[in-house]
């Protein structure tokens, strides 16, 4: 497919070239054009090329011809050519004024009504047009004076008719009139062409089909590049390459037959010369661009700038002054084409491609295309050549040349894919056990990892439960129902629980097997009186009491049966029993009963803290107990007190009496 694309791309470059650089072999000699011996409808076009008859600064028109023809001494110069390269007395003729073409045809007297044709391209800068005497065209305002000389380009197949009943069609006479003020070439500098109109016609769609069709070629590989950038906006090359892809339909369309007046007919003429003067002069820095994203190595940094900054001061004349202005510099923009054209071709690509640098010979090839076909441009600009514009063509050469090349690096990147799949492929059974070995690792450590910030949660769950039972213990030292109530209704909220009693044994005898009701949580008055003491030798309280061992009860079924516990004899999902001990010694109980399961990070943190509440318990409980001893003490020591000083006096009382009774004893004896 892609041999077929090429052979279609070089057949229509071929066809292009032989259109624009043939001859047919008709030449004008003297105002005169001999057809006698030629039959006009089995031959292409013929190019009106040779010695025409020409006015300086006359407009003539067919009656001054027929009434003074032997009073009017014309000149014969040559066409297609500007008028400024005519010279009269050694002195040219300047790009400014008007003047009168006129050629004669000779032929054969037609038998029958036949159509003929011309084909008009660029005329600098306006004209009228007569054949045998009838006005078929006039494009722009023809004048004498330039204020009132109106510039305008259309290109045009102009048809007329011969018919051997109403006249002598053996001699066509064409006279054009034309006057410039707006550019620096003036007169007939393109070809004209004669056939008949079928011919024209049908050569006229053949130039339209392949102007398409070359528009469509650069639209679409412009497109593809810019598609390319902004995917993989590093290679900077692409976007040069699609801007340089515009810039070339912009010329394709504003040059040669001008596709761009069929569908802006009224487009500004300025506008137009503009256009095709900057699609034609801004190629170079864009080139220059490109190229130097490529080859950055070979293309020094000031050359670059310098190609830049001269391109920019071309492109801001074009644009910024009128068309009869900056064509006063055309030579220099043609010789900054010329000059730096062949420096990049030869002097970077050819480099390039002699150090053999990737797709260096390739581009070389494309770019020699380019740049010979835009030569070809300049020198027909110039009329030193008569030829058509073909830049896009060469342009679309070097396209497919810059595809091939992109071929070919994508065909060498898949070799060296395929080599390194190969060499993958020898490693692949190896590495994929090293991965599997290696993701089971992974999947260990990342369970593990799991695990231990499950057992960290968990952890750091049951420390803070920790520190939250242990401040209330801290806070409520000096009142033990306070202190009691305060954990419980704290613990069984912390495990979410809904309803719980703390038991402790009543006295210090170990006889004493009941335990007295001191704080409970969520439970009903009815409770508070009923269980208000429990003995330690009841149901499944008195085994964790008997035991001291943490009892956990977890779906408990319906009607299985019924625990009898100081929370009553109802039917809870779960109930844990903890006993509170010191050195294995029981003295009091907590239950605590919920709706869902115990878990075991539950039972867990309430065996960690059940010994915490037991010794703060107990001794809270032991300070109580020992100041109410103390109270006793004082209340005891007070009372001895008052029983010595009544000892104390009754003694006193019986030493007086025994005092008085040795008195009497004495007084007796005596």
């Amino acid at each position: 497919m892609k041999f077929r694309i090429h052979i279609l791309t070089a057949i229509i470059c071929f066809t292009s070239f032989s259109y624009a650089l043939s001859s047919n072999g008709h030449l004008i000699e003297e105002g005169v054009l001999d057809l006698e011996l030629t039959n006009i409808s089995e031959i292409k076009s013929i190019k009106l090329e040779g010695d025409w008859e020409f006015y300086w600064n006359k407009l003539y028109t067919p009656e001054d011809f027929r009434n003074s023809e032997a009073a009017l001494n014309p000149e014969f110069v040559k066409v297609p050519k500007s008028w400024t390269s005519y010279k009269k007395d050694d002195v040219k003729y300047p790009n400014k004024g008007f003047a009168t073409y006129r050629l004669i045809i000779n032929k054969n007297q037609d038998s029958t009504e036949t159509l003929y044709g011309l084909k008009v391209s660029t005329v600098f800068s306006n004209y009228k047009l007569w054949v045998n005497g009838r006005l078929l065209s006039e494009v722009g305002n023809v004048s004498t004076e330039e204020s009132l000389a109106e510039p305008k380009f259309k290109y045009q197949d102009i048809p007329f008719i011969l018919d051997p009943d109403k006249e002598e069609t053996n001699n066509i006479e064409i006279i054009f009139q034309v006057s410039n003020y707006s550019h620096q070439r003036a007169g007939l500098q393109r070809p004209i062409f004669f056939s008949t109109y079928e011919n024209l016609k049908a050569e006229t769609r053949w130039m339209d089909i392949l102007n398409l069709i070359i528009i469509g070629i650069i639209l679409v590989i412009g497109i593809n590049h810019l598609n390319m950038y902004l995917f993989r906006k590093k290679d900077i090359s692409n976007l040069y390459f699609a801007i340089v892809s515009l810039v070339m339909i912009i010329r394709n369309i504003s040059t040669g037959d001008r596709i761009i007046t069929y569908f802006f007919p009224d487009i500004n003429w300025e506008l137009l010369v503009k256009l095709d003067n900057f699609s034609g002069f801004g190629t170079i820095p864009l080139f220059a661009l490109f190229i130097y994203s490529l080859f950055k190595v070979d293309f020094p940094k000031i050359m670059k700038n310098l190609i830049l900054g001269i391109g920019v001061i071309v492109t801001l004349l074009v644009f910024a002054t009128p068309a009869n202005f900056y064509g006063k510099y055309r030579m220099f923009f043609e010789i900054y084409i010329l000059i730096f054209g062949l420096y990049l071709t030869f002097g970077v690509l050819l480099t390039s491609a002699i150090r053999r640098r990737p797709t260096a010979f390739f581009t070389f090839i494309g770019m020699f295309i380019l740049y010979a076909t835009a030569i070809n441009d300049v020198l027909s600009s110039m009329g030193l050549i008569q030829s058509a514009y073909v830049a896009p063509y060469g342009l679309v050469t070097f396209m497919f040349i810059q595809s091939i090349t992109i071929t070919v690096k994508s065909a060498k990147a898949i070799n060296e894919n395929e080599d390194l799949g190969d060499a993958l492929t020898l490693e692949k059974e190896n590495l994929e056990k090293n991965i599997t070995e290696r993701t089971q690792e992974l999947q260990k450590q990342h369970d593990e990892l799991i695990v231990h910030q499950d057992k960290e949660k968990q952890e750091s769950w049951v420390n803070s439960g920790v520190a939250l039972i242990n401040d209330i213990l801290a806070d409520n030292k000096d009142d033990f129902k306070a202190l009691a109530s305060k954990v419980l209704s704290e613990l069984i909220k912390y495990v979410s629980a809904t309803s719980g009693v703390l038991y402790m044994q009543s006295g210090e005898d170990e006889t004493d097997q009941v335990l007295d009701l001191i704080a409970d949580y969520g439970c009903s008055n009815e409770i508070r009186k009923g269980k208000a003491k429990i003995h330690t030798t009841t149901g499944n309280l008195g085994v964790a009491f008997s035991e001291n061992r943490i009892m956990v009860i977890n779906d408990v079924p319906e009607n299985y049966i019924k625990i009898e516990s100081g929370l009553g004899d109802s039917n809870p999902k779960a109930l844990m029993i903890v006993p509170l001990s010191i050195d294995e010694k029981v003295f009091g109980i907590i239950e605590i009963a919920s709706f869902n399961k115990f878990t075991n990070l539950e039972i867990e943190f309430i065996k960690r803290i059940a010994n915490n509440i037991a010794a703060n318990l107990n001794n809270i409980r032991m300070n109580e107990n020992s100041a109410v001893l103390i109270k006793k003490f004082k209340e005891q020591t007070l009372l001895m007190q008052e029983k010595e000083e009544e000892m104390r006096q009754n003694l006193e009382e019986m030493e007086a009496i025994r005092e008085q009774y040795e008195e009497l004893r004495k007084k007796n004896e005596m």
